[in-house]
């Protein structure tokens, strides 16, 4: 990995040695923020690891239809594609329903990892089979899956502004529009242009938000 997406996944809450979580609230883009790191997951099995952890504690504050909107719009997105599919079966597996939209099985059965060593190890151990029924392959534990290598929901919230919001208001577009009103953005168009969003929520929310604070 490089830099810049080590310092802006340790903003959405990994453990990254040699790389120091934000003291100060601010709002990495956590969307963003995965679908970068999921590109080029499968060439780094401790990244993949961490993706799974990260969604093993955190997979409610994801902005779903978001992270599908942008898994569509990138290029050149088949390994962003195959990795979020895979943190999706993930993420249903446990109960995570709103996940299930994110699943993109492929034509035929495809390794997780790029590892040359992928298929054997697959082959010696077995598959896991909450990825191998989407046609997703990686050997039983081969995924180090352990909530402790991710911030806490408690620890995130002090550090990541959006997340804090997305705890407040759901994992919707009004936290991400709260997050950059409280980040400087003063017009709906500024709000749109950094969010994402359509022109009418970011209008509506402006205005509620300024009511509601007496502004």
């Amino acid at each position: 990995m490089d830099a810049d997406l080590n310092s802006r996944l340790a903003a959405i809450g990994f453990r990254l040695a040699g790389v120091a979580v934000p003291r100060r609230a601010r709002a990495e883009d956590i969307e963003r923020a995965l679908l970068d790191a999921a590109a080029v997951a499968r060439s780094d099995g401790r990244l993949l690891s961490l993706l799974f952890s990260w969604v093993h504690v955190h997979a409610e504050r994801v902005n779903v239809d978001r992270l599908r909107g942008l898994l569509r719009a990138a290029e050149g997105s088949g390994d962003a594609r195959l990795v979020v599919s895979a943190l999706a079966a993930y993420a249903l597996s446990r109960g995570r329903h709103r996940w299930k939209k994110l699943i993109s099985a492929p034509a035929k059965p495809t390794q997780l990892s790029s590892s040359a060593a992928a298929p054997s190890a697959v082959e010696f151990k077995g598959a896991e089979p909450w990825l191998a029924a989407h046609r997703i392959l990686t050997a039983k534990g081969s995924l180090r899956i352990r909530p402790a290598d991710v911030l806490s929901v408690e620890e995130l919230a002090k550090s990541n502004r959006q997340y804090r919001n997305r705890l407040l208001y759901g994992a919707c577009w009004r936290a991400d529009i709260v997050t950059a009103i409280e980040e400087g953005a003063e017009t709906a168009a500024e709000i749109r242009s950094r969010v994402g969003c359509s022109y009418e929520p970011a209008h509506r929310v402006r205005r509620e938000y300024l009511i509601a604070v007496g502004a």
